[in-house]
This record gives C-alpha cells, structure tokens and sequence, in this order.
C-alpha cells in the first residue's frame, strides 16, 4: 500500500535539501518519529512550507525547535514559529451558502464564534500567546499560521491587532512582548495586482523592535 506519509517527509526534506535549507537531517527525524501520527506530521510540514517561502525569497533557513525557524534575509536574522490551523466545519457551511446563492450576495461569512465561541481573529490572538514561551527575548520573533481555513483570510492585521490589546491589557507579561508580526498563509485569494495567498500584520512590539526594511519585506511576501 502506498505510504502517502512517507513520500510528503521524502518530499519535503528532499525540496528543503535542494534549495539550501540547513540542519534538515534533524528535521526529517522529527518527521519520521511522529510518522504514525498523520495529523502531526501536517503540523510539522507546515514548518517546511513556511521555510520554503522564505527560501524562494532569497533567504537563508535554519530548521529547528522552540521556535522552528531560524531566517537570515535583507541582513537580518529572526525567528518565526510556525502553526498549522485546519479546514474549520464553518468552511463547509460558508462553501454551502455560496453555491446556493448562485452568484448573489450572501451574508457575512467566517462567522465561527457560532460553532466555536471565538471570531478568527481573536483564535489567532489565542493562538499567539499560549506560544510565547517558544519567542526568544531580545531576538525578532513572528509567528507563521499556515492555514487551511479560509476563515483566516486576510485575518493577519486583526489578529496582531487584537494581540496588542492583550499586550496592553497584561503590562506585567514581558513573554507576550516577544512577538513582532503574525502572518498567514491561506487558500488563494484575488487582491489589487493578482492573486495572493499570505497576509502580514505587525504587533505594537513590532513597530518598536522591527527596521523598516524587514516590515516592508514581510509585507510585501505575496505568495506561500
């Protein structure tokens, strides 16, 4: 029986290889020992989709854990931590309203504080500061979501904006400070200029501790 695990670690490792991508032998081993739990292995692909991203940007990428990876780009170095969110059941129910409305306007979408009790931005946020021991103090942190849920779409901003006000409203946690941008990789969507697929939004920390340089970078990263 074809193990479809096994040729996603192959390929993935194989890819990072070839493009440059250092210390992948530790990152295969991490694949390989969580290659009975399918769903882990995902996760952990994320890391490699992410890295890749960077890659095909010119940069130079470190694997690694806690956080995942190290990126040397535009004379920089920072850390990203990356997570994988799946398709969510309000996906199916919005996909459902679309082709019934055959073309006409529908309602508002993305609506998942019905079925799971938080707007995608505020999981996001959620997201961000149950990972703040993995962002290392006094280097420029960020965290990756690459996502299959399209509830996520262009939800990067509002997500590190609602981080931000949890940054305020806890003074006294410096862990939270780490972070300096969230961005998302998502399905593909149509904006100014052609299709995209990956959003970027900085936190307060963000505007402190991040160049200039590095945040018209990131912001300007179209493609994941």
């Amino acid at each position: 029986m074809l193990d479809l695990t096994k040729l996603r670690i192959e390929h993935a490792t194989s890819t990072l290889r070839r493009l440059g991508a250092i210390n992948v032998d530790a990152f295969e081993l991490k694949l390989k020992n969580n290659s009975k739990n399918a769903d882990q292995v995902v996760n952990h692909l994320s890391e490699a989709r992410v890295a890749l991203m960077f890659i095909q940007n010119a940069a130079r990428v470190t694997m690694r854990d806690c956080p995942d990876l190290m990126i040397e780009w535009l004379g920089e170095v920072f850390y990203a931590e990356v997570k994988h969110f799946r398709r969510k059941k309000q996906d199916e129910i919005d996909d459902q309203a679309m082709r019934r409305a055959c073309g006409t306007l529908v309602g508002p979408l993305a609506q998942t504080e019905k079925l799971e009790g938080r707007r995608p931005y505020e999981q996001i946020c959620d997201v961000a500061c149950r990972k703040k021991h993995q962002y290392i103090d006094g280097a420029i942190n960020i965290l990756v979501i690459d996502s299959a849920s399209e509830s996520l779409g262009l939800m990067a901003k509002s997500g590190a904006n609602e981080y931000s006000d949890e940054v305020r409203n806890t003074p006294h946690d410096l862990e939270l400070r780490r972070l300096h941008g969230i961005m998302i990789i998502n399905v593909w969507g149509r904006v100014a200029g052609g299709f995209c697929n990956v959003d970027f939004g900085m936190t307060e920390s963000g505007f402190e501790g991040m160049s200039y340089d590095l945040a018209t970078a990131l912001e300007e990263i179209r493609v994941g």
